[in-house]
């Protein structure tokens, strides 16, 4: 049998790699869309890049390549911390603001997708078996 921590592994990577029409279209990936999501859910559309490197559990290395690629393509915009000099600010553009509603729209399908497979008692076991490990590690 596979151990579990291989098979969690393989299956967030099914989950990354799997895109929608919209997605597609818009050459976003899934871990793009969440941030721009989640930016559009924050005071002023704007959260500090640490703020996202622990939202998504992620490195820094990481989220620095994602923002740089989103704002080459001029999705957001990175500003100094008034706050904290090390640190930048990550703010959604106009351009970023059209595509949201979208966005939510490819997130909530996906989900229903996936969540149709299984019965409200399955889901719930699923849950609580992934916050265990996210918590526990």
């Amino acid at each position: 049998m596979e151990p579990i921590r291989k098979l969690i592994k393989r299956a967030a990577k099914s989950i990354d790699q799997h895109s929608g029409p919209f997605a597609k279209r818009e050459r976003l990936t899934r871990a793009q869309m969440a941030v721009l999501d989640f930016l559009s859910q924050q005071a002023g559309q704007t959260a500090n890049q640490h703020t996202l490197d622990e939202e998504f559990a992620i490195q820094r290395s990481t989220t620095t390549i994602m923002l740089q690629r989103l704002e080459k393509r001029n999705l957001i915009r990175r500003l100094p911390d008034p706050n904290d000099k090390r640190q930048k600010l990550v703010q959604l553009t106009a351009e970023a603001n059209k595509l949201i509603p979208q966005i939510r729209e490819e997130i909530k399908d996906d989900d229903l997708g996936l969540l149709q497979q299984f019965s409200k008692e399955e889901l719930a076991t699923v849950r609580k078996f992934l916050e265990y490990i996210a918590e526990e590690g």
